[in-house]
């Protein structure tokens, strides 16, 4: 077995088990890899006497941990492995080489989507972040007046949909810093599709923004539904309204704590909770030390962490924080919690929260002064996304 990355030369074998892995076969007039807006992103291979048999994409991101830190982040996807070569551990060691690479690039955290999520809890991913999905029936949305101050976004709208959006992110952990390809990627038509983007700014100011592309006349999907005040939330569903000649349904994801109950309270909506993505820590020292804790929380913690896919995560870290700083060094002393890396991810990203992961009995507890210091260092905004990859 040989792991390596794939260089141009090799991305029609990369499409070609891709396409089996994730489409049954099927091809498309036009690879992934010819799309001007594809992200930055390594390719990684692992072959053995047969040529190439798993591939992966490591892809580099940016993202918010809530609203003023933002950190390297590797998105890793397109993991796939020719069937009859499954079974035999090639994509277990690919990801191991390949959180090696992330750690080398400073892409401290990673996160994916997974196919399993017990495969790749065994290499440290753990589930974070709480995500809604909406159904609302058109027919039961009420007109509001504040959807006068809506208007059809132009080319010259969009830094403020991207100020909007940035205002949104700094909300969360796990919001992508998004760049130019990745808004060109939402905002631009599609080959077979328009894409409509409202704008909500009625003092000058965005409150929030919809994307929509694409849909029938059983069920739209609204591609994004941003909204910074209550008012603006009302003026959207207030134009949703206004299209219940062309769909019966709408469909839209929104953060766990989302609040739309506040707005629409009906019996029709229908709501679905799930984990939102997997996460993990790849370098604990230096993920650690690019967090802003909040600024008047100051401590200090000895964490235990065991990490078997990392081992230079593994072991006793002594975190001290003050003033939205964080300084981080290995220590002898004994640990005040224990836990290993996937509990430690979800700490990092903010959900589940601290109190959340000791109560599902995923750490040990062996000091309850430094486990309060532990939990006013992880303290902060919750994690959730709008981006797949």
């Amino acid at each position: 077995m040989e792991i390596r990355e794939i260089g141009p030369e090799g991305l029609d074998e990369v499409q070609y088990i891709g396409r089996q892995a994730f489409a049954h076969g099927e091809r498309t007039g036009r690879s992934w890899f010819a799309d001007p807006n594809r992200p930055e992103m390594t390719q990684l291979g692992v072959w053995d006497d047969d040529g190439l048999q798993a591939r992966m994409s490591l892809i580099a991101y940016r993202v918010h941990l809530g609203p003023e830190v933002v950190v390297p982040m590797c998105g890793l996807g397109g993991v796939a492995c020719l069937p009859a070569s499954r079974g035999k551990g090639y994509t277990g060691a690919c990801l191991k080489v390949a959180l090696e690479r992330m750690r080398e690039a400073g892409q401290v955290i990673s996160s994916l989507f997974p196919f399993s999520w017990e495969f790749y809890r065994r290499y440290g991913w753990e589930w974070v972040g709480l995500d809604r999905r909406y159904q609302v029936p058109s027919g039961i949305l009420k007109p509001h007046k504040e959807t006068d101050a809506i208007r059809a976004a132009k080319a010259k709208d969009r830094p403020a949909i991207e100020a909007c959006y940035t205002r949104f992110a700094g909300r969360y952990r796990g919001m992508l810093a998004r760049d130019e390809k990745k808004w060109n990627s939402l905002l631009e038509d599609s080959d077979s599709h328009y894409t409509f983007a409202y704008l909500y700014a009625p003092d000058g100011e965005p409150e929030g923004y919809q994307i929509v592309r694409g849909g029938s006349e059983e069920r739209t999907w609204i591609q994004e539904f941003i909204t910074l005040t209550p008012r603006a939330r009302l003026a959207f569903l207030g134009l949703l309204r206004r299209q219940e000649m062309q769909t019966k349904k709408f469909t839209w994801n929104a953060p766990g704590d989302d609040m739309l109950y506040q707005q629409l309270c009906h019996n029709d909506v229908e709501t679905s909770l799930s984990p939102m993505t997997q996460g993990r820590v790849v370098d604990v020292a230096s993920a650690l030390a690019a967090w802003r804790p909040r600024p008047d929380a100051r401590g200090g913690v000895n964490i235990a962490v065991s990490d078997e896919c990392a081992p230079w995560n593994t072991g006793i870290w002594r975190i001290e924080f003050e003033a939205g700083r964080v300084f981080v060094r290995k220590t002898d002393a004994e640990p005040h919690a224990s836990l290993d890396i996937q509990a430690l991810s979800q700490a990092y990203y903010g959900t589940p929260t601290v109190d959340e992961i000791r109560a599902a009995d995923r750490m040990k507890v062996h000091d309850e002064s430094g486990y309060a210091a532990m939990r006013a260092l992880f303290d902060g905004p919750p994690m959730w996304t709008y981006d797949g990859f």
